[in-house]
């Protein structure tokens, strides 16, 4: 089984139901908090904590068998 471990703004749009622009910014907030370039990518728990969720809770909305 594959286990999730970046996210796209796609994905936090999957998690979050927010507009895809807006999980751009979200995206971008985080890279920024974290000093990372425009190539790095963000990670799920990085996503997980800035939006106040379990990381867990991410990758089973994304599994095939929950």
């Amino acid at each position: 089984m594959k286990v999730k471990l970046i996210m796209d703004p796609y994905d936090v749009h999957l998690v979050t139901n927010y507009s895809l622009g807006h999980c751009r910014r979200i995206i971008r907030k985080i890279k920024s908090e974290k000093n990372k370039l425009k190539h790095q990518k963000v990670t799920v728990e990085e996503v997980g904590a800035y939006l106040g969720i379990n990381a867990d809770d991410i990758r089973k909305i994304f599994s095939k068998d929950h």
